[in-house]
């Protein structure tokens, strides 16, 4: 049984921050119903790569759902809508705010419809704010939160983040808020309204970094993979590739000097982190001069048995060979109509939760069965579907 067995989430989210974030609750074990419009989710048909017409990059984010076309623009497809809110725990939207209103799915309608009911919904900005009302997505994100302007070489242009951490962070904060409010509810018998955005988010993950300037007024430069305070904390180039080399602590330093063959006497000369911060050049010009001599497989070994925090740069093609994530099953394969595919798996492992993988649905695969679910007669259903209130990939 997964951890979230008997919750039921209506997910009207699309693109990246919702999905990814009802895929978590997917894994976990909650129904995740993918509330769909005729055309579906436009990731669908993102280029480049595509297993039986349908674009992989939906695949990532859209495991363990069931999907259900609704036209919730007609009366007949709302009113269908009203009618599963009363059977779920949760809706879960990524609209821009002022959506759901406009459509009548927002909190405040359907907390009159079933009470109990949790809305959580993932913005760019927030609600209640100046910016509430812009459309965003994450690189805009990136750019307003300061964490943009932070990422890259000194004196070069900045970059965004390799991963679009202002989606996925949103999309975590949202599965913590709704975990939260569903302990809430068992307390107070009630819902309510979760609302995450992804500035709010991005700027929390300043971590040290904001309270630093909110302490000193000094805003940070861009330090590459250099770390503000810790060196060398950082990658150097080798002979091919490069390595990421952590000295957080001083015997991290004394440690690493040994594995390389700088001498004791150097060692000690920087030998306290006030010191290593007080000289950063010289000691990265060191290390670095060190390491250029051999190549970054024989620097990872020496240092893995000194006991020295480091880790190859790999492209994603020797990061997926890491042995530790073919143990741990982060990397899973699903049947897609006959032909395998394979996806990430979820890190979170449970020791008595059953956890299962299921294939990125069909666009409206399931609306027959989930409205079966909650009482509807076929001749309900037919009486919907030709009106176009809603839509069943099957009979297509």
């Amino acid at each position: 049984m997964g951890a979230l067995e008997n919750i039921r989430v209506l997910d009207l989210s699309t693109m990246l921050s919702g999905p990814f974030g009802s895929q978590m609750l997917g894994d976990l074990g909650a129904e995740v119903i993918k509330i769909e419009t005729p055309s579906g989710d436009g990731t669908r048909i993102y280029q480049p790569h595509f297993s039986k017409g349908t674009s992989m990059y939906f695949m990532a984010y859209n495991r363990n759902k069931k999907s259900v076309v609704i036209n919730l623009k007609t009366a007949e497809g709302k009113q269908a809508f009203y009618d599963l809110v009363k059977t779920a725990d949760v809706v879960w939207d990524n609209f821009r705010p002022g959506i759901t209103k406009k459509l009548g799915i927002d909190y405040e309608t359907l907390k009159t419809i079933n009470p109990s009911i949790i809305c959580a919904s993932i913005t760019g900005f927030g609600t209640g704010n100046p910016y509430g009302n812009r459309p965003s997505y994450d690189l805009c994100v990136q750019a307003e939160s300061g964490v943009l302007a932070m990422t890259g070489e000194k004196d070069r242009p900045a970059v965004k983040l390799g991963v679009p951490m202002g989606d996925l962070g949103g999309g975590w904060y949202a599965v913590v808020g709704v975990l939260a409010a569903i302990i809430e509810r068992e307390r107070t018998g009630k819902g309510q309204f979760v609302d995450v955005g992804m500035l709010d988010t991005l700027v929390s993950l300043h971590g040290y970094e904001g309270v630093y300037y909110l302490f000193s007024g000094i805003v940070p430069e861009r330090l590459g993979t250099a770390h503000r305070n810790t060196v060398p904390y950082q990658t150097f180039r080798t002979k091919d590739i490069d390595i990421a080399i952590v000295c957080g602590l001083d015997k991290f330093w004394f440690a690493l000097c040994k594995a390389i063959g700088i001498d004791e006497a150097t060692a000690e000369k920087y030998g306290t982190m006030k010191l290593r911060y007080d000289f950063r050049e010289e000691v990265v010009n060191m290390v670095q001069n060190v390491l250029l001599t051999d190549v970054a497989e024989n620097w990872v070994k020496k240092l893995d048995e000194a006991g020295v925090p480091c880790g190859a740069v790999n492209p994603l093609d020797r990061a997926f060979e890491n042995p530790a994530l073919k143990e741990r099953d982060m990397v899973i394969s699903v049947d897609n109509q006959g032909e395998t595919i394979r996806l990430i798996g979820n890190p979170i492992k449970m020791s008595a939760s059953k956890q299962e993988y299921a294939c990125p649905p069909q666009l409206g695969e399931h609306t027959v069965e989930v409205f079966k679910s909650i009482g509807y007669t076929d001749e309900k259903i037919k009486s919907l579907e030709e009106c176009g209130a809603i839509e069943d990939s099957k009979k297509k």
